[in-house]
């Protein structure tokens, strides 16, 4: 592993410990509340409807589809190896939220819910789903040899979409700001992590 990718693992390792160890004491709530105050600012039944369909884009059924997708492409495609890698890395994320639900037990935020979710709170799985997602996309997509002029505006395009979803979470009251925030840090230590042990053994 690669020096710099390692301290930045570190960091962000030893950043999610530090919020989950605040959740836990319930030391986030002004910013939380802070966060959503901004957020649902501007709640309107437009907006409503525009996170609905950006939330959709992180959740369960559409990451699944995408995976076969993914998978039954780059096997006709004859590059197998890429389909496995985008279903595992989902695979692995999802285990990875659920022990954290279950360890840190947190509920969710007690504010006008504008869709009904019964798990627990923290880290949110749409967003982890999310950024595991289109992170790996991006990372596939600059490693290609495709166009440099368009891997940098689908990688932008991409890049977004995490993270509209993440806002989404907010906006419609299922989760807190620091549910998406140890979403986001927990994605990016298992992106380094797998895009490490990608290049190591020359997976693409």
């Amino acid at each position: 592993m690669k020096k710099n990718r390692k301290i930045l693992i570190i960091v962000l390792i030893s950043l999610f410990i530090l919020l989950s160890i605040l959740v836990k004491l319930n030391l986030t709530t002004d910013f939380d509340n802070l966060v959503y105050d901004i957020i649902t600012s501007n709640i309107s039944d437009g907006n409503t409807k525009f996170y609905k369909i950006i939330t959709f884009l992180g959740s369960a059924e559409f990451i699944v589809f995408l995976c076969f997708f993914f998978l039954i492409l780059f096997i006709i495609l004859k590059r197998k190896n890429i389909g496995l890698i985008i279903t595992l890395c989902l695979v692995i994320s999802t285990i990875i939220n659920n022990l954290i639900k279950v360890i840190m037990r947190r509920s969710r935020p007690e504010v006008e819910k504008l869709v009904i979710e019964t798990s627990f709170s923290y880290p949110s799985g749409h967003t982890m789903a999310a950024f595991s997602m289109y992170g790996m996309l991006i990372y596939l997509i600059m490693k290609s040899n495709i166009n440099k002029n368009i891997k940098v505006v689908v990688s932008i395009i991409l890049g977004i979409i995490p993270i509209m979803v993440a806002i989404s979470r907010v906006y419609l009251g299922a989760h807190f700001a620091t549910d998406v925030i140890g979403a986001f840090l927990v994605s990016i230590i298992l992106l380094l992590v797998e895009i490490n042990y990608i290049d190591k053994k020359g997976l693409i």
